[in-house]
């Protein structure tokens, strides 16, 4: 696994774009044709945000899997539909757990020949490390189970552009753990 800052994510767009593809055009998500070419443009605001950083995993040279977010800021966002979503869906005491110090992971996707091997948990769990975190996945994905399994808890569902939304959290881990 290699980390890299925003920068070095945006660089890899054309590497990353076919994963995201296949990750995402395919049940339950099967995201639209637009959505799927919009991707570079997407990851380029995401790793645009302050502190973003991420991991890819790769095979044999070939890039198999990625991960990136970044640092939650103070207060909810309210920059597009998603934010506007999550911040009034989120109940009061979730909403704590949705800004600084947590961890916000944007993006987590496997390729699907090698997704069930446990390389989403190892990218996870090396992105997040010891720090509270959250994410919003679709409530079907095996993604879902997999963050459940990994000791993450699912705390609310909302909507956006009518696709059903779960958030995750995960609390801090206590040094010594």
């Amino acid at each position: 696994m290699r980390g890299l800052d925003g920068a070095g994510l945006r660089q890899l767009v054309a590497q990353l774009h076919p994963i995201y593809r296949d990750c995402f055009a395919a049940p339950p998500w099967s995201e639209p044709a637009e959505k799927i070419a919009d991707f570079p443009a997407r990851l380029a605001r995401h790793t645009s945000q302050p502190g973003a950083y991420g991991l890819i995993a790769e095979r044999d040279g070939e890039i198999v899997g990625a991960i990136y977010g970044w640092p939650a800021p103070t207060t909810l966002p309210t920059a597009n539909a998603f934010d506007i979503a999550v911040r009034d869906a989120a109940p009061p005491d979730v909403a704590d757990l949705l800004v600084a110090p947590a961890l916000v992971v944007a993006e987590l996707m496997v390729a699907p020949a090698h997704q069930g091997h446990g390389l989403g948990r190892e990218l996870l769990a090396r992105q997040v490390g010891d720090r509270a975190a959250w994410l919003a996945t679709h409530p079907d994905a095996a993604a879902a189970r997999l963050y459940q399994r990994a000791g993450w808890e699912r705390r609310f569902s909302f909507q956006v552009n009518d696709r059903p939304l779960a958030v995750f959290t995960r609390p801090a881990v206590p040094s010594g753990r």
